[in-house]
C-alpha cells in the first residue's frame, strides 16, 4: 500500500524561504560546508518545493514525491549529509507556470509549462 497524501506532504522539504535568485558565490561556498547539528536537522530530501501544500494536486504531489526521492536516494550514494545541497526547487506558480531551477542558478530560463517539462529539465 502507498503512501498517503498526508504522508508525502510530510516527508517532502517544503521550502518556505526564498528561491536563491540572489545567492552569491560567497553565500553558495559557505552553504555547501553547511552541516547538521543539534539545532539544525539534515534536510528530508535535497527537492525543496514552495508551499503551501494544497495548491498541489495529488497528481503533481505523487510526481513530484517519486522525483524527490529518487534524485535524494541518488545524492545520497556520494554524500553523508543532505544539508549543503545545490537544492533542487520547485514552484506551481499562480500564471500555471512551474518554476524550476537549482539552488544557486542565477540566470538561465527557470520556468516550465508543465510538471513533466520542469521534473526533466531539472535532470540535466
Amino acid at each position: 500500500m502507498g503512501l498517503s497524501r498526508e504522508e508525502k506532504i510530510e516527508k517532502l522539504e517544503w521550502n518556505s524561504g526564498s528561491c536563491g535568485f540572489e545567492v552569491c558565490e560567497f553565500d553558495s561556498i559557505i552553504g555547501e560546508m553547511d552541516r547538521p547539528g543539534p539545532d539544525r536537522p539534515d534536510l528530508k530530501s535535497i527537492v525543496a518545493v514552495s508551499g503551501p501544500s494544497d495548491k498541489y494536486t495529488d497528481e503533481e504531489l505523487d510526481k513530484i514525491f517519486a522525483f524527490s526521492e529518487r534524485i535524494t536516494a541518488c545524492y545520497d550514494e556520494m554524500f553523508c549529509y543532505r544539508r549543503g545541497a545545490n537544492l533542487f526547487l520547485l514552484d506551481k506558480e499562480g500564471n500555471g507556470l512551474w518554476m524550476r531551477k537549482r539552488l544557486t542558478w542565477r540566470t538561465g530560463h527557470m520556468h516550465s509549462k508543465t510538471l513533466d517539462e520542469a521534473l526533466v529539465a531539472l535532470e540535466k
